[in-house]
């Protein structure tokens, strides 16, 4: 028995694959060996054979030896203190709850691409993700149902198939050199695929998959269907290592080079953080910063951020918008995909190139994409690069995310504005204040458009209605002050003949005052300390695919004033989050 950390397999042995593949029904064996492993490898808690167990890694936050503080009470995360706070909760430097992950759909698809070159797209056959609080990934909500796993064997054979149609090329060697060959592919290819070494005893068990085939390039093929239905694939599996005299465990460094990949790639780990891992190089604060800051300057971590923006924003949807030519004669069916363009490029040019503040995203004068949106937005180029136009828009018109089309449409109807979608959001997503929903035995519908009335006149019956003046008058009065932008984002300063009044206020925040107009707002919203703190949760809620609970409000105020030290810098922020407690540890289970 092999005492690899991640050895959850040995619950089934070699001899039942073996058979299940002589009976020539490999998918279906294979699936339901999946669906029996993943509680498996959900609870296992092996002992680890890599390391001196009970070692902690060394300095780091949490304490002066880089270990959370010893015998902190509290819960995960917090401990209570009356020495001058009041007995509130204070960041103990223990880490918080943690769960084991699964690859979600978008991950799915960006691993086969890294592992194999395949950029099919297969989990788009997969059911849709549910999306909690802008985002995909959320672990609490993650399950494996019957059709996902039998969703995974289909594709598992597709990506085989395609794979094998140069089987020299799939193993680095000649397959005609046999099981040498076999026995070298299964090593590297676990490793990348596993993202960790596999034991000796994988390393057999794999080899008798091979061995199960009708030739060998069947071989091949269900080797590698092997390796992609296996919870070691499909799942983030962490176990760690013991920490001495603590109940919490330290992730090894194999664990760490995942967790830091999915986080700010979306994919496996590259080769060079393979290597890191190798060498046991994540087992401190400072090589976890190193590798965290290498990983940011790819091109793969642009790409995770834009869908960070994406998720936060609610723009998943936008390449998707659809609205009626006739009502808005500047719509035209190029636009959805160069709003989403926009908004991407604009993100992560500010987060990499430029300022890379949230500030700056919220309220810059400019932004990026193809040069006709100037005209669209009555602005002008003033650089081109790469085809990408650097676009100066009209400084009283527009500011920032919360002025661009895609989040300006997304946040519409198709024939109308949507006041609420807009003032929910700003309340939610930028000051992460929770609004009830509305009455279960409430109709809702948008108030009729009436002619020569404006949105605002119409939501006025909002405040005669007592169920719904509670939460309207939170929404409302900040919704109503996008009223200047259409459906389409275009800038407007009448509606059905009249003039639009764009007054509003920011009550119930640290920035409440009366407002006129966005670009007044979004100013307001950038000094808002209540707005950082909630975008370090949206991150945080991000990184660790999970929401918070009051016990990480600790944790989080923690990081947010190291995110205000550095003037909201949002790569130092991500650096930050990678060298917490709750992203190094994983706390003791509570029965």
């Amino acid at each position: 028995m092999s005492s690899h950390p991640l050895d959850v397999q040995r619950t089934v042995p070699a001899s039942s694959v073996h058979s299940a593949v002589r009976q020539e029904r490999p998918r279906r064996a294979l699936a339901w060996l999946t669906l029996l492993l993943l509680p498996v490898a959900c609870s296992s808690n092996p002992t680890s054979a890599s390391g001196s167990v009970g070692a902690g890694p060394a300095a780091g936050a949490g304490s002066s030896n880089g270990l959370p503080p010893t015998g902190a009470g509290g819960g995960s995360g917090t401990s209570q203190s009356n020495a001058g706070n009041g007995g509130a909760l204070v960041d103990n430097g223990l880490p918080g709850r943690a769960l084991v992950r699964r690859l979600s759909n978008t991950e799915y698809d960006a691993t086969i691409v890294s592992l194999l070159g395949d950029k099919t797209g297969y989990a788009a056959a997969f059911p849709t993700e549910t999306v909690v609080n802008g985002f995909d990934n959320n672990t609490d909500v993650q399950d494996v149902p019957p059709a996902l796993a039998e969703q995974y064997m289909v594709v598992s054979e597709q990506i085989a198939a395609n794979a094998t149609k140069d089987t020299d090329k799939l193993l680095g060697c000649k397959l005609s050199a046999g099981e040498t060959c076999i026995n070298d592919f299964i090593t590297r290819f676990g490793l990348r695929a596993w993202r960790r070494p596999i034991t000796s005893d994988e390393q057999a068990d794999l080899l008798s998959v091979y061995r199960a085939g009708a030739d060998s390039t069947t071989g091949v093929r269900l080797l590698l269907e092997a390796f992609l239905v296996s919870p070691s694939f499909l799942y983030r599996v962490e176990v760690g290592v013991p920490v001495a005299g603590q109940t919490y465990r330290a992730l090894t460094s194999w664990e760490l080079a995942s967790r830091l990949s999915y986080f700010l790639t979306g994919t496996m780990p590259d080769d060079a953080l393979l290597a890191t891992a190798q060498t046991d190089g994540l087992a401190t604060v400072d090589g976890i910063a190193a590798a965290a800051k290498r990983i940011l300057a790819t091109p793969a971590a642009r790409t995770r951020v834009a869908e960070f923006f994406a998720g936060w924003l609610d723009l998943r949807a936008v390449d998707r918008l659809q609205r009626d030519a006739a009502q808005f004669p500047k719509w035209d069916s190029r636009l959805p995909a160069l709003f989403a363009s926009e908004s991407k490029t604009f993100a992560t040019t500010v987060v990499f190139d430029g300022a890379g503040d949230l500030s700056t995203l919220l309220t810059a004068p400019f932004t990026y994409g193809d040069p006709s949106l100037a005209t669209y937005y009555g602005g002008t180029v003033s650089s081109m690069q790469n085809g990408v136009a650097r676009i100066e828009l009209p400084p009283s018109q527009r500011a920032g995310l919360l002025t661009q089309a895609a989040f300006l449409a997304t946040h519409s109807k198709e024939i109308a504005t949507d006041p609420v979608s807009r003032g929910k959001f700003v309340r939610e997503r930028l000051f992460c204040q929770g609004l009830p929903p509305p009455p279960a035995d409430i109709v809702i519908a948008a108030p009729q458009i009436t002619p020569g009335t404006t949105t605002r006149e119409r939501f006025k019956q909002h405040e005669s209605e007592p169920l719904c003046a509670g939460c309207h008058r939170l929404i409302d009065p900040v919704g109503l002050v996008f009223e200047n932008f259409d459906a389409i984002g275009q800038w407007r300063e009448q509606e059905q003949g009249q003039p639009i009044d764009v007054s509003g206020d920011l009550t119930s925040t640290d920035v409440a005052g009366a407002i006129v107009g966005v670009v007044p707002m979004t100013a307001k919203l950038a000094q808002s300390q209540q707005v950082q703190s909630c975008f370090v949760r949206q991150w945080f809620r991000f990184a660790f695919g999970r929401a918070e609970s009051d016990s990480d409000d600790p944790r989080i105020n923690t990081i947010v004033g190291g995110f205000a030290s550095t003037k909201g810098k949002v790569q130092d922020l991500l650096v930050a989050l990678t060298t917490t407690p709750d992203f190094r540890y994983l706390a003791a289970e509570t029965k």
